[in-house]
């Protein structure tokens, strides 16, 4: 199995001249007539082993195409492992989406009130818990704010930003669609003023 594996390696690396190669000649060579069997015979012995020097050759090239297809690159990130993106970028990253998935929440309740049924309120209920740990990511990004007065207003965007989250619940429990729609409001202006405080931070965060 692990030769048919590696001949069909070869077979897709050299394409049809693989093939080719394998095949007689029927352009200039030995031609057969009565009183040349022993070239013939030499000519078979030397097709025989130059097929058999170029399959060895083929094997070892597409062995070691297949090494390098497989073996992971130094630099390669695995996202199943969380680490597609760098330490304080990975985390920058889930906080602007968590920003756009709120803001699209609240106008489709705000908006289409009529059309949100309790399974939906559910929903938001369960996705408090994702903007509340967006409040997490931003400790993370906020280390990279080396200014004091920057940092200071940091940590009390997050700290508002968690309770506005935790007081949401009873708009949400209570189906007031108005109600989660003031808190989604300043909820989302913490998040700009974070965002603001960050314009000066260097890349590497």
């Amino acid at each position: 199995m692990k030769r048919l594996s590696s001949l069909a390696a070869a077979a897709a690396l050299f394409g049809p001249h693989a093939a080719q190669a394998f095949a007689p000649s029927t352009g200039a060579g030995v031609r057969w007539c009565r009183g040349c069997t022993h070239l013939a015979a030499a000519a078979s012995d030397i097709n025989s082993s130059s097929r058999r020097n170029f399959l060895s050759s083929t094997l070892a090239t597409a062995s070691a195409a297949s090494a390098l297809v497989l073996a992971p690159l130094p630099g390669a990130a695995d996202v199943s492992d969380g680490n597609a993106l760098p330490q304080g970028a990975a985390q920058f990253s889930r906080v602007l989406k968590v920003r756009a998935q709120l803001q699209s929440v609240a106008k489709r309740v705000t908006e289409q009130t009529d059309e949100v049924d309790k399974k939906e309120w559910d929903k938001i209920d369960d996705f408090l818990r994702t903007v509340y740990a967006a409040g997490e990511d931003m400790k993370v990004i906020s280390k990279g704010i080396f200014d004091p007065e920057k940092k200071k207003k940091a940590d009390e965007d997050i700290k508002l930003l968690q309770s506005l989250v935790q007081a949401a619940q009873k708009p949400v429990a209570n189906k007031d669609a108005k109600g989660f729609g003031v808190v989604a409001s300043k909820a989302d202006g913490l998040f700009e003023d974070f965002l603001d405080l960050l314009r000066d931070v260097p890349d590497e965060i």
